[in-house]
Order: structure tokens, then sequence, then C-alpha cells
């Protein structure tokens, strides 16, 4: 399973990624432009929602949650990159 800076996401275009963080969370703070909200327990119960056929790139508040999913992903056959730092750590422009 791969890893990159948050900030790098922006370098990437057409990125797919997948916003884990729970509802209140992200209605809070925004999350990336672009970003598909899958909160990390209904991840299982959406593979259906996720390509397996590009990069896939995991965002979480800090990282960890987005780790774990993003190993889950990897090990279903997915190409899951966690997006290391989090929306903390974030230097871009939130949508909300």
């Amino acid at each position: 399973m791969k890893e990159i800076n948050v900030n790098d996401i922006d370098k990437i275009s057409d990125a797919f990624v997948i916003d884990v963080r729970e509802d209140e969370e992200v209605f809070e703070t925004g999350t990336i432009k672009g970003a598909v909200h899958i909160p990390m327990m209904m991840v299982p119960n959406n593979l259906n929602k996720i390509p397996k056929d590009r990069e896939i790139y995991i965002l979480c508040r800090s990282g960890r949650r987005s780790y774990e999913v993003a190993s889950y992903l990897s090990e279903l056959g997915y190409n899951a990159i966690n997006l290391k730092g989090g929306i903390i750590k974030y230097k871009g422009k939130l949508v909300k």
C-alpha cells in the first residue's frame, strides 16, 4: 500500500479521492474538491462505488483511518493510496 503527502493530491489531475471521515467531520470542515464521501465503516458496503481500474486516494482527519482503509482496499486488489497527514495537514482550499 502506497502513501503520499496529502498536499501532493493537488498535483494529480482527475484524482479519485474518498473521504472516510464521519458525516459531522465533513460537514464541519468541508473536504477536498471532488472527493467522494464514504464513512470508514461504510466502505465495505460501497465497494461498487469504488473503481478498481484506477488509483484511489483515501483521506481522513489525520491519516490514521485512511491508512486502515487504504490497506483494506489494497488487500481487495484496489490501487489504494493513503493521503498521509489527512485534512488537518492539507493546505489547499476545502469545499463544503
